[in-house]
């Protein structure tokens, strides 16, 4: 829920984001000065639908040769990822769907939201109605919008939450500079479009079953057999020829690196994700284990040959840090990984050590997780 505090302070960083300078503040609130000069004065307990609201952003807007309902929704949306999800063609149904394919649409955009932030926990082929409760909550949260004209795009908003660290603080601290640090919200919503991706790259392309080595590359990228088989009831209604998401990003966070604006699948593929739903099943646990996130700390000391990277990622359902030991070309490799918040892919043996939290010493697996989405010949 959206409080009065939380709107001002996305306020406060829409006009940050935007270059704006606050020049004085005091209870009743603040002035703020943009590039051009033009000043505007920020009340404290500023909310949607109040007459000052209004105002602000219309001298907002004016400032910055823009509308008051731009300025609004990019204020509202700071801290918001939204997904817009298409099903039917509109030569077909002329910008109207039939209710059971509306209701398949809402369904499998709510089934695949659920399933992404259980797996964005941790990696699960199969959920088998054992969905993690905070993921829950991140479903509980989220909306739809308003219907937008095309075939029947439907719009699925997804808060994200400001205080997300282990201080309390808000973040980001500073607009201006961004945290590596990724909400499980947004660890969700990026879990569902890589997802998204690797069905459409690893599946819909090669237009037959996976191989069963790609499956562990599905399941580590957040891939469910509930994902896919929510995928294939709606693609096959009478009245959808094909399903498209595209995903916008909260500008109060970094986007997340390499991952498409936009995935269509064809009705055509219905058949082979139906073959593809049968293989996802529960991978045998191996000797080593697999874990993704992106470099939230890096420690590079030129007097030794390796250096220490540390993931955010979850292990057994919950937020950790994993200290991982790096040498050679993979070491040079994350210091670009670090800076482009690279989610990596990284596979070894995990120990808990007295006062030094979790340590991987021999990774077997370094990897970016974008490289294992990609569609390859041998698929």
């Amino acid at each position: 829920m959206t409080t009065t505090a939380s709107v001002g302070q996305d306020l406060h960083d829409y006009l940050n984001l935007n270059g704006w300078q606050e020049q004085t503040q005091g209870p009743a609130g603040g002035l703020w000065e943009a590039k051009t000069g033009t000043i505007v004065a920020i009340p404290t307990h500023i909310k949607p639908g109040d007459f000052a609201w209004a105002g602000v952003m219309e001298r907002i807007a004016a400032a910055s040769s823009s509308s008051p309902s731009t300025v609004e929704s990019a204020v509202l949306n700071m801290f918001v990822d939204v997904t817009e999800f298409r099903a039917a063609d509109d030569i077909l149904i002329h910008g109207s769907i039939p209710v059971e394919a509306g209701f398949s649409l809402m369904s499998t955009a709510r089934t695949l939201l659920r399933a992404s932030a259980t797996t964005s926990r941790g990696p699960k082929a199969l959920i088998g109605g054992n969905y993690s409760k905070p993921g829950e909550r991140i479903v509980e949260n989220a909306r739809f919008g308003h219907t937008i004209h095309g075939s029947y795009i439907l719009p699925m908003l997804v808060p994200i939450s400001r205080t997300a660290d282990d201080t309390g603080s808000l973040l980001p601290r500073d607009p201006k500079v961004r945290s590596p640090f990724e909400p499980e919200e947004r660890r969700a919503t990026r879990t569902m479009a890589q997802a998204l991706s690797a069905i459409q790259n690893r599946i819909v392309e090669p237009a037959h079953a996976p191989r069963p080595a790609v499956i562990p590359d599905l399941v580590i990228a957040g891939v469910s057999r509930e994902m896919i088989t929510a995928l294939h009831q709606l693609l096959t209604e009478d009245s959808v020829s094909t399903f498209d998401a595209s995903f916008r990003w909260a500008p109060g966070l970094d986007e997340p690196q390499h991952l498409p604006e936009r995935v269509e699948i064809p009705a055509s593929a219905a058949e082979v994700l139906k073959l593809a739903s049968d293989l996802m099943r529960p991978l045998k646990k191996g000797k080593t284990e697999t874990i993704t996130g992106p470099i939230v700390q890096l420690r590079d000391d030129q007097a030794v040959v390796f250096g220490d990277v540390y993931i955010q990622t979850m292990r057994n359902g919950r937020s950790c840090e994993v200290a991982v030991r790096l040498r050679g070309d993979e070491l040079e490799q994350s210091h670009a990984w670090f800076m482009s918040h690279e989610v990596l892919v990284i596979e070894g043996t995990i120990e808990s050590l007295p006062g030094r939290g979790l340590r991987l010493d021999n990774p077997v697996r370094v990897q970016p997780l974008r490289e294992t989405l990609l569609f390859h010949a041998s698929d």
